[in-house]
């Protein structure tokens, strides 16, 4: 997984033509010396060209992460943000979130890939155990997911199961010719 952070986008004149930039960042502990502006024609993959190329691959595993944002921006909307934001994670204080967000990370997936050379370069103790503690939130997140979704078929199995009861309760005759009815000999 490519591991960097979009900062923005911004877009120059020159005459009448119009070129876009994006800059970016890697995430962790290069982000406060490292940030590029590249050209997204430069870093757009063409559509003509080798599938099996590396540096096209590259390119389309690049583009995944910066079309999509990139796109908002045309469209004047607020970039999205990829992943679970800090802010929803009990994991860290606010102080701590501001600190790993001026690293480059703002989403509990970037901390969960965060190397041991970054996180002890956090000014705060217990940072070494961050990355798993982010991994663990993020698989208990997806099991209480899973645990809500066989609640709710649990649930639909009872109805049905009720449904079934009360059809199988009716007085039903199976196939055949109708009882005969008991004339009253008078």
């Amino acid at each position: 997984m490519l591991n960097f952070v979009v900062l923005g986008f911004k877009t120059e004149y020159k005459g009448d033509k119009a070129i876009d930039w994006v800059e970016m960042a890697p995430a962790g502990e290069g982000f406060e010396r490292t940030h590029t502006w590249h050209r997204i024609k430069d870093i757009k993959p063409p559509e003509h060209a080798n599938p099996d190329s590396l540096s096209h691959r590259d390119m389309i595993e690049r583009w995944k992460v910066v079309g999509p944002k990139y796109q908002a921006y045309k469209d004047g909307l607020e970039i999205p943000e990829d992943g679970t934001p800090l802010a929803a994670w009990s994991g860290v204080t606010p102080d701590q979130a501001k600190a790993l967000r001026a690293m480059g990370i703002s989403t509990v997936e970037a901390v969960s890939e965060m190397s041991e050379s970054a996180t002890t370069k956090l000014p705060f103790s217990g940072a070494r155990r961050l990355p798993a503690l982010a991994k663990e939130f993020l698989d208990g997140r997806g099991k209480a997911e899973a645990q809500a979704e066989i609640e709710a078929m649990r649930e639909k199995m009872a109805a049905m199961e009720e449904m079934l009861g009360e059809y199988m309760a009716k007085e039903k005759r199976g196939p055949g010719r109708p009882k005969k009815q008991e004339v009253d000999a008078a």
